[in-house]
């Protein structure tokens, strides 16, 4: 279920269903020009994750409304993850996955409310392309299995 009013409103009334949250986490920096498209492109490629992920476990799990954050400010940035989290928790969720391309995510994990899903990204390219539609199918049908294996 995806962070819009027709899917929340299926959520308010089926929340014993749906035990998973999936908080996608997207580096932004406005005063680095030059990695702008870069930022762009791999919010774009992990929102397209996320609904492919959405397709598979339609009414078992909610994606929450993106999460940005200054890129050089990843360890100021957990408490207020940790907190956006734990409102979530008192919905409550069971499994809380925190999705990102950030691979410098990984050394600062242990200090996260959710499980970190480091996800190989892709730098620039077409999301239409045959190539990224494959790169994508292929990391989706891996990331569910490992979902299914927190469950």
């Amino acid at each position: 279920m995806q962070w819009n009013k027709e899917d929340i409103s299926l959520f308010m009334g089926a929340k014993e269903y749906i035990d998973t949250l999936i908080v996608p986490l997207i580096p932004f920096d406005p005063s680095v020009e030059h990695g702008l498209k870069e930022q762009a492109f791999q919010s774009e490629l992990l929102g397209l994750f996320m609904r492919e992920i959405d397709k598979e476990f339609k009414g078992r799990v909610l994606l929450s409304p993106e999460y940005y954050y200054i890129e050089d400010n990843r360890e100021q940035e957990i408490p207020r993850i940790n907190s956006w989290c734990e409102k979530f928790q008192q919905q409550p969720f069971e499994h809380l996955f925190l999705f990102t391309f950030d691979v410098k995510w990984k050394r600062l994990d242990k200090d996260l409310t959710g499980e970190l899903i480091w996800l190989p990204g892709r730098k620039n390219g077409s999301l239409q392309s045959s190539e990224t539609i494959s790169f994508v199918k292929e990391q989706t049908s891996q990331i569910t299995e490992m979902i299914r294996s927190y469950w």
